[in-house]
């Protein structure tokens, strides 16, 4: 046969192997993976992706490389059994590493998932509970559980919810009463056999899992437990967080009672908390070998026969680096996390802003609950903006993203991928939007207006600096604000109101008013044309890109374009 004439592409540039890691240690999977990606193979399977064959001469090529990357693009293959290794039956590298996990997070097995951790938990139902089983959910798991249970042929009681306080959105379950009603169930002859807890939350609330577990295998030792850590993976590997995991709950029960029946499965996100790729999740099991069978059955039911493999190895990689840097990452999140909390408290630029948590909630022990420190939720009704606006407005301008509002809060997820640099432009951002935003109301708290108030339309003021304020003119700005006006706040850049006041009183220009204390003063700086998007460097001072003007803010439908619009176009119509 002639050989073509037609060029192989060349195999994907990849990065060389790092040395050797830490005291010997291995990621199997991974380099099982690497070591693949590296040779040009041609398959007659599937995937014409891999390798970037398929777009070899295509015009999206440079697309999808700038998207995915050549060393992506070689790394997702699709070969399986003794090519690189079964996913449903492993016996090489992935089983390598999966035992290699289950040592290091302290479970009898582990199983690699690239489907997510909605799937995780439909797997550890099917295989903790038979058709009939009693089961009791906390009620404020995913909806990955509640679908499972809906589906499963099982007989579902849901333990209440209950609201942290009047103060702070959160919800969680209402613990003592869970163990109330197991109990009861116990007596009554007819014992739960799984119950599934929801032990970190995404706001940010941690169950206490040893004192709980422990009620639990006192009661009925041979119950089964899911316990949904999706958020918590990482905790495993730092000694603050460490007690209240649930394999460390477990392994201190073991400690006691070395013939513990109790058969617990316990999912983890590992890309929501450590160095993962979107969908990889770890299932890890404290069971028997007939309770891994059945959770090796239950995988094969429900996860993809087309699983990723460079998902899988970055479990792999994620488990390595937790191992060997996770206490480290996770101490620098700490602190990062108490520095935000420190600063919100005490920086008068940004006295708009309050921390929920964790001083002051969830400090009752009877709950069985506690803060997760490295979440911090803020309330940001000060600011007079919605917390969708806030969300939107860091994302467009600041290119900060934050996933969670709840109310007036949003919550900040201080990650092992948060470093100072990040905390930083966080802090400027949240002190520029200070000093952009603020409700009339807020404003005119001082008794005399440091600011110009301006209704638009039609752009006459309704106070200048210097005035005294009342409640009528209150009642004129929420009237305004109600006819579909928006409502612009503009401080004086270089006087204060009691300035103001002492000079009205010396020209009789403005009635007289006892001097006050005025807000903060913001450093002027010379006026520049509008306000750019952040970089993804530190964004620099919010004055130099807000003109000189003061700080403009609108009520809650105005938009951050609009307000800088506005204090533009007042900086131009004043020089």
């Amino acid at each position: 046969m002639t050989a073509s004439t037609s060029s192989t592409p060349e195999p994907a540039p990849l990065p060389a192997r790092p040395g050797a890691y830490p005291d010997g240690r291995t990621t199997p999977l991974a380099d099982a993976v690497l070591a693949v990606a590296r040779r040009d193979i041609a398959t007659f399977h599937a995937l014409p992706l891999s390798h970037g064959r398929s777009i070899r001469d295509s015009h999206m090529r440079e697309t999808y490389e700038a998207l995915f990357g050549a060393a992506q693009l070689a790394a997702d293959v699709s070969y399986s059994g003794t090519m690189l290794d079964s996913f449903f039956r492993p016996r090489g590298p992935l089983r390598e590493a999966q035992r290699l996990a289950a040592r290091s997070f302290g479970a009898d097995a582990t199983f690699f998932l690239s489907a997510g951790t909605s799937t995780a938990n439909r797997v550890a139902l099917t295989a903790l509970t038979q058709p009939g089983s009693r089961v009791l959910a906390d009620r404020s798991c995913h909806q990955s559980v509640h679908f499972a249970l809906n589906s499963l042929g099982v007989q579902v009681a849901y333990a209440p919810m209950q609201r942290c306080c009047d103060d702070c959105p959160r919800t969680y379950a209402d613990l003592p009463r869970l163990l109330e009603m197991f109990r009861a169930a116990a007596v009554e002859g007819r014992p739960y056999d799984t119950v599934v807890l929801s032990a970190v939350s995404y706001d940010g609330v941690r169950y206490d899992l040893p004192t709980v577990l422990a009620e639990l295998a006192a009661v009925h030792p041979t119950v089964s437990v899911l316990v949904d850590e999706a958020w918590g993976a990482a905790h495993r590997f730092h000694p603050r967080l460490r007690p209240l995991t649930a394999l460390h709950a477990v392994e201190a029960l073991r400690a006691a009672d070395p013939r513990l029946a109790m058969t617990v499965a316990v999912t983890h996100s590992a890309h929501k908390s450590m160095s993962a790729l979107r969908q990889g999740s770890y299932l890890h099991l404290i069971g028997d070998g007939e309770a891994r069978e059945r959770t090796a059955q239950a995988l094969f039911q429900h996860h993809t026969t087309s699983p990723s493999w460079p998902v899988l190895a970055s479990l792999d990689l994620a488990r390595l680096q937790a191992e060997t840097e996770g206490e480290a990452l996770l101490g620098r999140s700490l602190g990062l996390a108490r520095t935000l909390r420190v600063e919100l408290a005490t920086d008068p630029r940004l006295s708009a802003y309050r921390p929920l948590g964790p001083d002051g909630h969830l400090v009752d022990p009877a709950q069985l609950v506690s803060d997760d420190p490295t979440r911090v939720l803020v309330d940001i009704s000060a600011l007079g903006i919605t917390a969708a606006d806030f969300r939107r407005m860091l994302f467009d301008e600041y290119a900060l993203y934050v996933a969670r509002e709840s109310g007036d809060a949003v919550l900040f997820h201080i990650h092992i991928g948060v470093d100072e640099a990040t905390l930083l432009r966080l802090l400027e951002a949240l002190r520029t939007i200070q000093r952009t935003y603020r409700s009339a109301s807020a404003a005119l708290a001082a008794g005399t207006s440091e600011h110009f108030i301006i209704a638009y339309p039609p752009g006459i003021p309704i106070t200048v600096p210097g005035e005294k304020l009342c409640e009528r003119t209150l009642s004129q700005i929420d009237s305004l604000r109600s006819s579909g006006c928006e409502i612009y706040t503009l401080r004086n850049p270089t006087v204060s109101a009691g300035e103001l006041a002492a000079q009205a009183a010396a020209t009789g220009a403005l009635p007289s008013v006892p001097s006050i204390p005025s807000l903060p003063s913001l450093p002027s700086v010379p006026a520049v044309p509008s306000v750019p998007a952040v970089p993804s460097a530190p964004p620099a001072p919010v004055s130099a890109r807000l003109a000189g003007a003061a700080t403009a803010v609108s009520a809650a439908s105005t938009t951050a374009a609009t307000v800088s619009a506005a204090a533009n176009a007042t900086v131009g119509a004043t020089r």
